[in-house]
């Protein structure tokens, strides 16, 4: 699929469908547009469906452009305006969800309504900062083999772990993970060190929904809440058994969800 320049750096990204609606998908730390494919196929039928590749991440290009997520939401922005400028439904998820945050309140003309997965719009606490330092200095020497179990706790909740039937996703996950290169740190250390936007997030207008695994270990519940306090009128869907990658562990549980939303009156009066 094709590439795009955006901001001096080549971002790959995919389009499928030619529904009169458009969804814009954004990754994860860690992960790439891949990790959407089972949303990709679902909304495909009836929706434009657009993901990409964050800058430093995936197919796109390691530039030595800034990764901060403020940098990232203007790549977002611009990425919108050149393939979806009439705007698009935003779904982000963990630091893609940072950025839809930041996009949203930043570009109100580019998105017509907002879905986020495992969400905070407060900077990473300071206790967590020796946590992220150590691992950075690890994956930096010995890549990210060695914290790709750590990874799986972060990505999947306990019930979700623990169940003999998940383990051919878990390994799947595991494999994508330990093959990321050690550039990968850098991504890491620029979302570590974001900054809070709750100041800017009450000025959404756009219909929000907030969805949060129960289980969710690096966004515990109190993040989605307060994010879903701060937005007027935003909706917030807490799922049992479900840790940070909501749309993984439970697609179709998500897509149903998601299509709902997208599907009331509120959301439909954006387009």
């Amino acid at each position: 699929m094709p590439d795009i320049a955006i901001r001096g750096a080549r971002l790959h990204y995919e389009e499928t469908g030619t529904g009169p609606e458009t969804i814009l998908f954004i990754h994860g730390l860690m992960l790439a547009s891949e990790s959407w494919q089972a949303q990709i196929d679902h909304f495909a039928g009836t929706h434009r469906v657009l993901s990409f590749d964050l800058r430093g991440q995936g197919r796109s290009e390691h530039t030595c452009d800034s990764l901060g997520l403020d940098s990232l939401a203007e790549d977002a922005a611009e990425l919108v305006r050149r393939l979806a400028p009439e705007g698009c439904h935003v779904v982000g998820f963990s630091m893609g969800a940072f950025i839809a945050l930041r996009l949203a309140a930043r570009h109100p003309g580019l998105v017509r309504s907002l879905t986020l997965i495992g969400v905070s719009a407060e900077a990473e606490s300071w206790r967590k900062m020796p946590a992220y330092a150590a691992m950075i200095a690890l994956v930096s020497v010995a890549g990210v083999g060695p914290v790709a179990p750590r990874m799986m706790q972060i990505l999947f909740g306990r019930s979700i772990l623990a169940d003999p039937a998940r383990a051919d996703l878990i390994a799947r996950w595991r494999a994508v993970v330990d093959a990321l290169p050690k550039s990968i740190v850098r991504a890491a250390a620029a979302s570590a060190l974001r900054r809070s936007v709750r100041d800017e997030i009450g000025g959404i207008t756009v219909p929000v929904l907030i969805v949060a695994g129960e289980e969710d270990q690096p966004v515990p519940l109190r993040h989605p809440l307060a994010v879903a306090a701060a937005i007027p009128g935003a909706e917030l869907e807490r799922l049992p058994g479900a840790g940070h990658a909501v749309m993984i562990e439970q697609p179709d549980w998500f897509n149903a969800r998601l299509r709902r939303f997208l599907t009331s009156p509120d959301s439909a009066d954006q387009t």
